[in-house]
């Protein structure tokens, strides 16, 4: 398997309904050797957010930078540097970054989600 180099990773704008200043990066996945889940960085900017949202497969986070909200069937947790989370399969969620640093975080995602 690789090493990828983090200068090497190209994050995309994610455009999307009820998304705001969101970029992602597929960073780890099938090309690298993983066919079975794929590993996502996301960067938020300050007043960034994901869609609210729920899908039928989890999702395992790692908070890589800054700090955020995470809210999981309404329950709302920040969430910063070092943090881990679990969204589990079916469960409404969404990231927002209302604070004034950019928020950075991994996604590990099984296949059909990435």
């Amino acid at each position: 398997m690789p090493v990828i180099k983090h200068g090497s990773i190209k994050a995309a704008p994610v455009v999307a309904d009820s998304v705001k200043n969101v970029t992602k990066a597929d960073v780890i996945g099938p090309a690298e050797g993983w066919p079975d889940h794929t590993m996502r960085l996301f960067r938020m900017a300050p007043g960034g957010h994901t869609p609210h949202h729920k899908h039928d497969w989890e999702h395992v986070n790692f908070i890589v930078r800054g700090k955020g909200t995470l809210t999981i069937e309404g329950v709302k947790h920040t969430v910063e540097a070092n943090d881990y989370a679990y969204v589990p399969p079916n469960a409404q969620h969404q990231f927002e970054n209302p604070f004034d640093e950019d928020f950075e975080f991994l996604c590990i995602v099984p296949q059909r989600g990435a």
